[in-house]
């Protein structure tokens, strides 16, 4: 068994056929797809029985609600593949996903592989999202160089893909960093995977062919406690913090600017969605003084007029002003777009 796909599902019952279907139409045949139920209360759990009694590549695993990390965890156990694809229950693989990761892995022998992704809005494709690296072989002396000063984020807050979906893994690899994250981790948790994956491989291989299907779903964009995930930030800051990253000579100064971004991204996005009902949380949750230094200290250079006026607002602990501000350019951007 070359590929082992891995799919947790939680509350997709819209979106689980089209992704399953999309692992049965690849062009490669040799894989598994293990489709982890972590208990959802609708229709996911028969929709996973259907598939698996037609196709005996597919297994299915029911357990107890525990979270994204616990999900993947289960299906990664039971994981045979030499190689490891994850992907969410509501997006979905292009064609020849597979067939390209396998190609690039005989060739090169790398033991990641990184794809381009699009996004899909109401079953329409975006352009093409690639890493901020130029394509290509990486050695471990070239990672160094070009890979490990964007692991988490540089100065001009550019940073490889931190989501797990859309990258081939040598299951050795992907076992060792998933069965180590914490299950409290319920925000980050793909970058406490990819990290550690990073380092540890020897040849990484980036491809800026799209693999991966993103579906932005318009339900999960207006109920998110955006406070909670200011909040869940500290758990992935510490877990991050308690690796070895030593090989990453400015590992801290990357961390700083990681939470400063995820602390500029939760507000943004809570901005975008008029979510001012939480704006007294959020100020109170950013007011900690743990986090002001954190905030303070992230430096930033060659940024976006937008993205510079939001941080400096932010690092004063202007938390009102900061969401007003991102508030005030999604009007003007919804403006703009309307009379395009």
């Amino acid at each position: 068994m070359f590929f082992s796909v891995i799919v947790p599902v939680f509350k997709v019952h819209a979106y689980l056929k089209a992704c399953i279907e999309s692992v049965l139409n690849q062009s490669f045949t040799d894989w598994e797809l293990i489709l982890t139920d972590d208990g959802s209360p609708d229709a996911c759990p028969q929709i996973c029985d259907d598939y698996a009694a037609k196709d005996p590549r597919i297994r299915v695993i029911h357990k107890e609600n525990g979270g994204l990390v616990s999900a993947r965890q289960a299906g990664i156990r039971l994981a045979s593949g030499d190689y490891v694809m994850h992907l969410d229950g509501d997006d979905a693989l292009m064609p020849q996903a597979l067939a390209n990761a396998y190609r690039i892995i005989e060739k090169t022998k790398a033991e990641l592989v990184s794809f381009s992704y699009v996004r899909s809005m109401g079953g329409v494709l975006s352009d093409r999202f690639d890493e901020p690296i130029e394509e290509g072989l990486y050695d471990k002396a070239a990672m160094v160089q070009s890979m490990y000063p964007k692991l988490l984020l540089d100065a001009s807050m550019r940073h490889m893909h931190y989501f797990l979906c859309g990258k081939a893994i040598k299951r050795e690899l992907a076992v060792k960093a998933q069965l180590a994250v914490p299950t409290s981790v319920l925000l980050g948790e793909d970058v406490c995977c990819t990290l550690p994956c990073y380092l540890q491989a020897e040849k990484v291989y980036i491809s800026h062919t799209a693999a991966y299907i993103y579906t932005v779903r318009e339900d999960s964009m207006t109920t998110g406690c955006f406070a909670g995930q200011l909040t869940q930030l500290e758990t992935v800051v510490e877990t991050l913090r308690r690796m070895d990253c030593s090989a990453v000579t400015d590992f801290n100064e990357q961390l700083l600017r990681y939470f400063c971004f995820m602390c500029f991204a939760i507000i943004a996005a809570a901005a975008e969605n008029g979510r001012y009902d939480e704006l007294p949380h959020m100020k109170r949750i950013l007011s900690r003084s743990v986090y002001g230094m954190m905030l303070i200290e992230a430096s930033f250079a060659d940024i976006t007029f937008k993205s510079r006026i939001a941080v400096r607002l932010i690092q004063k602990n202007h938390i009102a002003a900061a969401f007003r501000f991102l508030s005030l350019c999604t009007s003007v951007k919804q403006m703009m777009h309307k009379k395009g």
